[in-house]
């Protein structure tokens, strides 16, 4: 499909039955598995970024305007398409807080994230609006924080920075606590001690207990480790709420 064209309901029609003919059926069923999502076509993640490479060099602008649907692929698109574009940092933010009320699925975050090369150009930006985005009342926001940190942020200058931002979100929402716990399960295999002291801290075991329970997974710790890791697990009131 030639996308240097002009966005139009009847153009955005013709864009939507083109996805449509890319589909993999054998991976739309285990995508879908993957990503617990059901409203998905079934196109390669690289096929979508290809697409959406496409789309930013030509009236990305008018995409973003009728890219009305609610489908997985056409949210990814989107959120590739930040990736690929030549913005100041202020612009990047307003067009990532739009695509951000679209998202409805936690890989719309997570793999949008790791395409932003903006972010490696412009550490101290970066890291003030994730420090935002954290504070934020959608959760996809608040989630799209904790993985920019975990992304970008996992390193010397930013670490104890990081740590504090992170220990001190309160949600009891699930990707939100599942994003807390995988960023201190890999601050902790780089920077043990420093890690292991916000992590007792945690007031929320069920962040706490899976922050453990994804350290024990690694295989860049020992046996002997992850033994004394599990001792450390607390027992969590079967009455508590998740991020309570």
């Amino acid at each position: 499909m030639n996308f240097d064209i002009n966005w139009t309901k009847e153009t955005y029609q013709e864009f939507l039955n083109y996805l449509s003919s890319l589909q993999d059926k054998k991976y739309q069923e285990f995508h879908g598995k993957i990503i617990e999502c059901d409203n998905l076509i079934g196109v390669k993640t690289l096929e979508l970024k290809k697409i959406a490479k496409e789309i930013s060099k030509n009236n990305y602008l008018e995409f973003f305007k009728v890219n009305t649907s609610t489908l997985y692929e056409t949210i990814m698109i989107e959120g590739f398409i930040l990736g690929y574009l030549k913005l100041d940092f202020e612009t990047f933010k307003n067009y990532l807080n739009e695509y951000l009320k679209k998202v409805n699925n936690w890989a719309h975050v997570d793999l949008m994230v790791t395409n932003l090369k903006i972010l490696k150009k412009s550490p101290p930006e970066g890291f003030k609006f994730a420090k935002t985005l954290t504070h934020s009342k959608n959760n996809w926001a608040k989630r799209c924080g904790i993985v920019i940190l975990l992304s970008y942020y996992l390193h010397d200058i930013y670490l104890e920075k990081t740590l504090e931002v992170v220990s001190k979100v309160k949600s009891e929402d699930y990707y939100v606590n599942m994003a807390i716990a995988w960023l201190l399960s890999i601050s902790y295999i780089k920077y043990k001690e420093t890690t292991l002291i916000y992590i007792v801290n945690l007031k929320n075991n069920f962040v706490y207990n899976k922050t453990l329970t994804k350290i024990t997974e690694s295989r860049r710790i020992s046996e002997d480790e992850k033994n004394f890791i599990k001792s450390l697990k607390r027992r969590e009131d079967s009455k508590e709420k998740i991020g309570a």
